[in-house]
Parts: structure tokens; sequence; C-alpha cells
């Protein structure tokens, strides 16, 4: 039996974890419309406009880093969602070129990857499953890096003598 004295404590313990408790719960996100077809805005939340989101997906902020925001952003993207891995993937495989990204590679397995370039930036999607269905999407953007330029190889195997001619 629980005496008068210590329901006061106990009462306050479990409001307190009730409320850390949806403190952890992933904020819903609107989904976004490519470039193409982008019209009435609604009052959702919407982190970054250049991107495609799923419609019900929702934002892990504990694990995403968004700098700056909208159409300019850098960092990591985290979304849960209750479509499939092998949906979402076929997803973002359309959708991205829709928003103005460019595909440079991609891979579908347990843990699907695809990867992007847009002007001076670039995308990387990975996505994994959910052991209770659905997937975990994890968008990160970031402005490119200039590429670095390889000496090329002499034919004739002879590397000293081309580098003593330079």
């Amino acid at each position: 039996m629980i005496s008068a004295a210590k329901f006061p404590i106990i009462a306050a313990s479990i409001a307190a974890i009730s409320l850390l408790g949806a403190c952890a719960l992933n904020e819903p996100l609107s989904a976004t419309q490519s470039n193409a077809a982008a019209g009435a805005s609604t009052e959702a939340f919407r982190p970054v406009s250049d991107v495609p989101i799923p419609k019900d997906a929702a934002l892990d902020a504990e694990k995403s880093l968004i700098l700056s925001g909208q159409n300019e952003w850098t960092g990591r993207l985290v979304m849960v969602t209750s479509v499939n891995a092998t949906e979402t993937y076929a997803f973002y495989k359309t959708q991205m070129p829709l928003f103005d990204w460019t595909p440079i590679m991609s891979v579908q397995s347990e843990i699907s990857v695809l990867t992007f370039s847009r002007a001076e930036r670039a995308a990387t999607i990975q996505i994994e499953r959910r052991a209770l269905g659905g997937s975990v999407i994890t968008v990160t953007v970031a402005r490119a890096q200039d590429t670095v330029q390889s000496t090329p190889v002499n034919p004739t195997g002879n590397d000293q003598q081309q580098f003593k001619q330079r």
C-alpha cells in the first residue's frame, strides 16, 4: 500500500517521465513537391525544400542536424516513414531528378545508398529497413569537393622517366 506522504512524489515522477517521453517523439513533416509541381504552400513543418520528403515522414530531431535552411542547407536530415525500404528507394530514385538533382551512383541492398549532385552540392541518401516495418531515411547534403586530378599512368611502365621529364 502506498502511503499518503509518498503519493505526491510518485505522481510527480510519473508526470516527469511522461513529459520526457513526449520530447522524444518524432516531428511529422509535410511532403515536398518538385520544382515543377510547386504550388500552394502548406502550414506543416518543412525544414528543407530542395529534397523530396515522403508523405508520412517524421523528422528524427535527435539524429538530424540542419544548418541554414530551405534551399541552401547542409547537414543531415533523418526521417522515419511507414513506407517500406524498396518503395522508398524507388521514390528517391525517381523524385530527386525532379528537384534538379543529377544521379551519380545508387546501390540497392539491405542498406541502400543513392548519391546525387546539384550545382556545387552533393547529396547522399541512405535507406534502412525498420524492424517493425517502414524505413529510416538519412539524407546528407554538403558542398561538393573539387575532384583531384591524378597523373596519367605511363603505358610503357617506365614511370621514372616520366617524372624526370617534368
